[in-house]
């Protein structure tokens, strides 16, 4: 009916046309005469583009097939990054096309920094190589650190497990009951490398602040830093998440061997409705802004990433496969065993606030070097 009824009306106004026909008219009615035409085309051509797509989507969905995907964590074995890595490489593998092999690696060294270069440098440029790196590796790229082989704008950010704020935890046994004590009293901390969170942040806040954290860095991971306190080598930690807490050491939440003493984030967690937050001993309202900086990584603290090279079609297959494990109901039971605080975020939500991080206006970064010095 409506052909009919467009043919109809085609042919009244080329009778129309036959009377007055000017170069206006004379263009309407080619116009007009080709339309069916072009719509024909078009939607052979869309057939064709959907066909096409079709193909290529299967095309790199079989890539995977009997391949083995590398996914590298960027601190030693046993933390909170390595137990979260090895659970996700554990069920990933089922939701990924193809089911590839997942073999998980530790590369820890230079407070990250060796495993990020790894990634941007060494690993397959092909959608078989993932890393997870630690929170703070965009700032260190934004602080000019020596090491820094890497650019995280170009990097893919696959998903991210966690967006948990940072505690800052003292031993029970030690001095330091409160955070007012870090203002009077020496509080000796551990870190990894000099381009880590867990030494920029307890410097950054001697300088802001005025307190007196004493910072020993040089320990591998997570793993040794919790043995250091237990040891009474040090008295705490700046930098852990309070997921990694509750996951890593649960019985020392339990039995109170750990004192929370101030939280980041912009609020506080339900958790830790007494604890204070750090931005709360902020001087001025530049000072409150410049902290909250620094702690913008919280929101993606655990990242799963992707090489820069990989094909865009191989990333979308990937962030897929991330958040289908997070809705896995055997990857969440297992999670649930390991007390893992799994809080799933999308890698293109992840890609935004690590985008966000990176164009920050330049006097607030130059401020944050000020304070935390442009070398590691």
């Amino acid at each position: 009916m409506c052909a009919a009824q467009n043919g109809h009306v085609a042919v009244g106004r080329r009778r129309a046309s036959a009377r007055t026909m000017t170069p206006d008219t004379s263009q309407r009615f080619a116009s007009s005469a080709l339309r069916p035409l072009l719509r024909s085309l078009l939607l052979a051509g869309g057939t064709l583009l959907t066909l096409e797509s079709v193909g290529f989507a299967q095309e790199s969905a079989d890539f995977y097939r009997g391949k083995t995907i590398t996914l590298v964590v960027s601190t030693s074995s046993g933390g909170d990054y390595d137990t979260r890595a090895r659970l996700l490489a554990r069920h990933m593998t089922r939701h990924v096309p193809g089911a590839p092999k997942f073999v998980v690696q530790n590369m820890p060294g230079a407070g990250g920094l060796r495993g990020a270069n790894w990634l941007y440098n060494v690993a397959a440029q092909d959608g078989t190589a993932l890393a997870a790196l630690q929170q703070q590796i965009p700032l260190s790229q934004l602080f000019k650190k020596s090491g820094v082989e890497f650019d995280m704008s170009k990097l893919h950010f696959i998903g991210n497990t966690s967006a948990s704020p940072i505690v800052v935890m003292s031993w029970s046994a030690s001095p330091i009951k409160s955070f007012a004590d870090v203002f009077n009293k020496e509080f000796v901390v551990g870190g990894t490398g000099g381009g880590s969170a867990s030494v920029q942040m307890p410097l950054m806040l001697n300088a802001l602040l005025g307190a007196k954290f004493k910072v020993v860095p040089g320990y591998p991971g997570g793993s040794e830093i919790y043995l250091a306190m237990e040891r009474g080598e040090i008295a705490g930690r700046v930098t852990q998440s309070w997921a990694g807490w509750k996951s890593q050491k649960p019985d020392w939440i339990a039995e109170r061997k750990i004192i929370p003493l101030a939280q980041g984030g912009r609020k506080r967690h339900a958790d830790l409705a007494q604890t204070p937050l750090l931005a709360d001993f902020a001087r001025s309202a530049q000072d409150r802004q410049l902290i909250q900086f620094m702690l913008s990584s919280d929101e993606v603290a655990r990242p799963i990433i992707a090489a820069q090279g990989t094909p865009p079609d191989r990333v979308s297959i990937l962030r897929g496969a991330f958040m289908a494990t997070m809705h896995d109901p055997d990857f969440q039971a297992d999670a649930g065993k390991l007390k893992l605080d799994i809080e799933a975020m999308s890698g293109e939500e992840a890609q935004a606030i690590v985008s966000d991080m990176m164009s920050a206006p330049a006097v607030i970064i130059e401020r944050a070097k000020t304070y935390m010095g442009s070398d590691g």
